[in-house]
């Protein structure tokens, strides 16, 4: 067979992986969170896991694996094959260290945890999902043993997400950080407690169709483009693709959860114009997808915070978010802008303000480094919670579902996740920087009525690659350099040194 016909060949069987991999991760899933009732979990559980198993039997063909053997480093690859076959290695080799049995029992389990865990948040009851959360971090102690390390388990884990990413990057990291953001919030709560603090604004209840009406305003004018992706209500906020041209953005609703949600749909929406900016000439490549979920998050946390809590954005949306809520009109885009930088220890993350968002994460990869390592057992965990949090923030939650059981993580899976969340706002703040330098100040942009000329600046320096590049190549080119928590640490110092007026 000619060289070309072997690269057909395997083409044609990396779309039935495409087709195996996005139905199941993305639409079964997006069913599963938004329309499916409940009683429908036992079935589709055992459907995932059948799902699972084909696109693992599809990984480990002894043919397909031949072909990856033959274009691993053949000398006629271009660049993207190149990338295609280090992406399908990446991934067969994941799942193939795996045993299969073990595999699919592991996808069944995700699907029940996670409405285990539904059920158990909506009754405030740990001790309901306890046996559950032991048996994924059972099973994932077990993962890192077959995907291998050097120095630590919990880095195995990390490294499906973020390849090249470490404990002691984390860890170093976090020393930097950690100081800075106690010092700060500290500065803050001063402010906060003599009054000199700016306000928070409560405008009470706004109805769903209200809200879902700023949602689709927001997306808009961000660039998400619906023919191409839609918006429903779910149990958590997410974003699930089937492809570029099929974006399924998920929010949460509540009544007074107006400004969170606003948030989620900036960070769930952002990394849907990233995903919608992806070549679709990757698409049979496994390539037409973000890199590392790492990556995403980047992007997710630059739309959520760097943009939607710039002072350009709140004067970018002011008039057609006025128009939806005219009780909005008593207030200024400079109020606006003040109050969604109100910072103060929360218990929630997904509430959390930009300031005190890092520390929820710490405790986070603290509690699940110990929980893999052993040196934490499960049934301590709500103890171990509550007193991280009131060790970093000062407060303590009163009940499981405002502590331990306030994330879907751990039950969809996604053990050595958090720290994505971590270099995503240390990377998206550098980011912005090298952005405003080439283009130009990004709330001047906001304010003249041009965020396309972010869009365009992201969609040629980082978007229309995909997964092309690693995470990490693809990073340090975006931010033209190595990552530095430097550039984080100034932004943060200088959003709340104006918005507290603290220097």
């Amino acid at each position: 067979m000619t060289y070309q016909s072997q690269l057909t060949e395997l083409k044609g069987m990396i779309e039935k992986i495409e087709y195996s991999k996005y139905t199941t991760d993305a639409l079964i899933y997006w069913d599963k969170i938004t329309y499916m009732p409940r009683n429908a979990i036992e079935y589709r559980s055992k459907v995932m896991s059948f799902l699972a198993g084909e696109q693992y039997r599809l990984l480990s063909d002894s043919r397909f694996q031949k072909l990856i053997r033959f274009f691993n480093g053949n000398a006629k690859n271009d660049f993207v094959t190149n990338a295609m076959i280090r992406r399908l290695i990446r991934n067969s080799e994941s799942i193939r260290a795996v045993p299969e049995a073990e595999y699919q029992k592991y996808v069944q389990l995700i699907a029940v945890s996670e409405q285990v865990w539904a059920e158990a948040k909506e009754k405030n009851d740990f001790s309901y999902f306890r046996p559950y959360l032991a048996r994924i971090f059972k099973t994932f102690r077990n993962f890192a043993e077959y995907w291998g390390y050097e120095k630590d388990p919990y880095d195995a884990l990390l490294g499906y997400y973020a390849e090249d990413l470490t404990t002691e990057t984390i860890d170093t990291m976090t020393a930097q950080l950690k100081p800075v953001l106690i010092g700060l919030l500290n500065q803050v709560e001063g402010k906060n407690k003599n009054g000199s603090a700016p306000k928070k604004i409560d405008i009470g209840p706004v109805s769903r169709e209200q809200q879902q009406a700023v949602w689709t305003m927001i997306l808009k004018k961000i660039g998400f483009n619906f023919d191409s992706g839609r918006v429903d209500i779910g149990s958590h906020p997410t974003i699930l693709a089937n492809s570029p041209d099929d974006i399924r953005v998920v929010n949460t609703f509540s009544e007074n959860g107006f400004w969170g949600g606003i948030f989620n749909i900036l960070h769930c929406g952002g990394r849907g114009v990233y995903k919608q900016s992806i070549s679709r000439e990757l698409m049979g490549t496994l390539l037409a997808e973000s890199p590392t979920f790492a990556v995403e998050e980047a992007i997710g946390r630059f739309y959520e915070n760097i943009i939607g809590r710039s002072k350009g954005f709140w004067q970018y949306i002011y008039e057609p978010l006025t128009d939806i809520l005219p009780q909005l009109k008593t207030y200024t885009p400079q109020d606006l802008f003040e109050a969604v930088n109100h910072a103060q220890p929360s218990l929630i993350r997904l509430e959390a303000d930009e300031l005190t968002y890092l520390l929820h994460i710490i405790i986070r990869y603290e509690l699940e480094k110990d929980l893999i390592s052993g040196a934490l057992d499960v049934d301590d965990l709500p103890d171990a919670w509550s007193s991280k949090y009131e060790e970093y923030l000062s407060i303590r939650p009163e009940h499981d579902g405002e502590g331990v059981l306030q994330d879907i993580h751990w039950a969809a899976g996604y053990v050595g996740f958090f720290p994505s969340y971590f270099m995503a706002n240390v990377t998206a703040a550098q980011m912005a920087a090298v952005m405003a330098q080439e283009i130009g100040d990004l709330d001047q942009l906001m304010q003249q009525q041009s965020f396309g000329k972010i869009n365009d600046w992201l969609t040629q320096n980082m978007y229309c690659y995909g997964a092309v590049y690693s995470g990490r190549e693809l990073m340090e080119k975006v931010c033209r350099g190595t990552f530095s928590s430097t550039y984080y640490i100034d932004y943060l110092r200088n959003k709340y040194s104006e918005v507290y007026k603290l220097f």
